[in-house]
């Protein structure tokens, strides 16, 4: 992943939020999810690394996701 791609992602998202609200929400939980991924695999900083390792870790917290 790269900023053009996450640029583009964000410009997707606000596209979609004129029209779906709920899908432009899913798409913003799936970016956050994604680079929070790629920090923690990629990072220099050891903090950085840390951080974002375990905030993805609530993808493992069984619970039901849904949006009004």
């Amino acid at each position: 992943m790269d900023v053009s791609r996450v640029r583009d992602r964000i410009a997707l998202i606000a596209k979609r939020a004129s029209s779906d609200d709920e899908q432009a929400h899913a798409l913003e939980d799936d970016l956050y999810r994604d680079v929070l991924k790629v920090i923690a695999q990629t990072s220099s900083d050891p903090l950085a690394r840390t951080l974002a390792a375990e905030a993805i870790k609530t993808a493992e917290i069984d619970f039901e996701r849904w949006y009004a």
